[in-house]
């Protein structure tokens, strides 16, 4: 599933592709991906609503979520879910149509480059394309449930967002109102950096601890960015290439491996409904 990293390494792409640039034309090839203002995913839907003839004027992101607002202040909210992802290139080169393309948005060129195509593809539909009428109404409404940004917390304030929380503190992590940004493959990351262990109540971590864990998440997190993400199935940038912090993994996926810091085997377990991995003998 994309998490923070591998959105952000996506919008950095698609910044310098298609920002500043016109929308041309769109096609809906499947209606129930898109939400329309009123959170309709049926009825007709108007081209300009997706950005026909608008100037794309900023592409940003919060938490998981991909933004792309036109000049007229009307916008998109791209949610990639379990598989979605965003393909880009040439939009006049032939080749063959993509399975489960949802919307295509072509882009247009210049004198000095080519119109390119933006497409939204997600084989399982666990994501979406939200449309929003401006920026009270995607803040207010699309955006309304998200927790501050994980690559901005600090130690103060992760403990305020905690509220005396009993959960796991994996749990509390993966809590998109929360703390937005992180899913399974980072909390494992980032708690294994810290040395705290999934499992511990939240409420139990005490103010250094708290720092401590903000500073592994901004870090990971940063990390994870720079190398666009990891890809395990799906995940591909707009360019086709892969993410590539995978194998730089110092705990998720690596049960039974050594430790790279002790070198003894590392544990598996479910934390929240999620496989969980960490060291016993470094993680307390």
């Amino acid at each position: 599933m994309p998490e923070l990293p591998e959105v952000e390494a996506v919008r950095r792409q698609l910044v310098a592709l298609i920002l500043d640039r016109t929308v041309e034309r769109v096609r809906v090839h499947r209606r129930d991906v898109v939400r329309d203002p009123r959170g309709r995913r049926q009825g007709r839907l108007a081209g300009e609503q997706l950005g026909v003839d608008r100037v794309i004027r900023s592409i940003d992101r919060r938490g998981k979520q991909l933004i792309i607002e036109f000049d007229d202040d009307r916008g998109l909210v791209i949610r990639l879910g379990m598989s979605g992802r965003i393909e880009s290139g040439d939009a006049k080169r032939r080749r063959s149509v993509p399975l489960h393309r949802h919307v295509a948005w072509t882009i247009a060129g210049g004198s000095d480059r080519p119109a390119i195509r933006m497409e939204f593809i997600d084989p399982r539909r666990f994501g979406g394309v939200h449309l929003f009428e401006g920026s009270e109404d995607r803040d207010q409404r699309v955006l309304r449930n998200l927790g501050p940004e994980a690559t901005l917390i600090d130690g103060k304030a992760l403990g305020e967002r905690l509220k005396g929380s009993r959960r796991a503190i994996k749990a509390v992590l993966l809590d998109q109102q929360v703390l937005a940004g992180i899913g399974n493959i980072y909390a494992d990351e980032s708690l294994f950096r810290s040395g705290i262990r999934p499992d511990r109540p939240a409420v139990d971590l005490s103010a250094l601890e708290l720092e401590r864990l903000a500073r592994s998440i901004r870090t990971t997190l940063g990390l994870a960015i720079d190398a666009g993400g990891t890809t395990l199935r799906d995940h591909r940038l707009p360019d086709g290439s892969a993410g590539t912090f995978g194998s730089g993994h110092l705990a998720y996926g690596r049960s039974g491996q050594p430790c790279t810091r002790c070198q003894r085997p590392m544990t598996a377990c479910v934390v929240a409904g999620r496989s969980t991995t960490w060291c016993e003998s470094c993680q307390a």
